[in-house]
């Protein structure tokens, strides 16, 4: 990890890997170049080793972890809630099917890797990455294998998704 006296320049490598890694993917026109190709970049370059990790700490954390509650925070609007409310008996019936589906996940992982089972409920957990990982740094969670899993699933699900949705679509399609 980057040291805390070295915030800056993890800060800037991160800003160049952003930079570099929207470009690419948009150059390869993989699926959401903006997000998958940082990611690709992000990978190549700790997987070479020619950048160590990056996870801010202190203030820095704390002001991230802001922007995370207000990006969730503000999306909420009367309108938005008062259609969730019609909808809320089977939304909760959904989050608890998927969240126990994930417990049981979590409890095979576990048991086959070793992994405390609050590692890997984490991990194998749906939802937003910024809202796992941010869970996962106040209950002091192995991030590294939270942030992993969480990335490597978020990679699966933009690659697989278009496909499945362009399947889907020529079986409705067909009369």
């Amino acid at each position: 990890m980057v040291a805390g006296s070295d915030q800056l320049t993890g800060l800037f490598t991160l800003a160049v890997i952003a930079v570099v890694g929207s470009w690419a993917g948009r150059r390869l026109r993989v699926p959401t170049p903006l997000l998958i190709g940082p990611m690709l970049v992000a990978l190549a370059a700790t997987l070479s080793g020619a950048v160590p990790g990056f996870a801010p700490v202190g203030v820095l954390q704390n002001a991230v972890f802001v922007l995370v509650g207000l990006d969730v925070g503000v999306r909420f609007t009367r309108r938005t809630l008062v259609s969730v409310r019609r909808l809320l008996p089977p939304i909760l019936v959904c989050m608890a099917v998927v969240c126990l589906g994930c417990a049981g996940l979590a409890w095979v992982f576990a048991g086959v890797t070793g992994t405390p089972i609050m590692d890997a409920y984490l991990a194998t957990t749906p939802g937003g990455i910024n809202a796992v990982l941010a869970t996962a740094v106040s209950s002091h969670a192995d991030v590294a294998l939270v942030s992993t899993v969480q990335s490597l699933r978020l990679l699966a699900v933009i690659l697989v998704t278009p496909v499945i949705a362009r399947l889907l679509a020529s079986r409705w399609s067909q009369p």
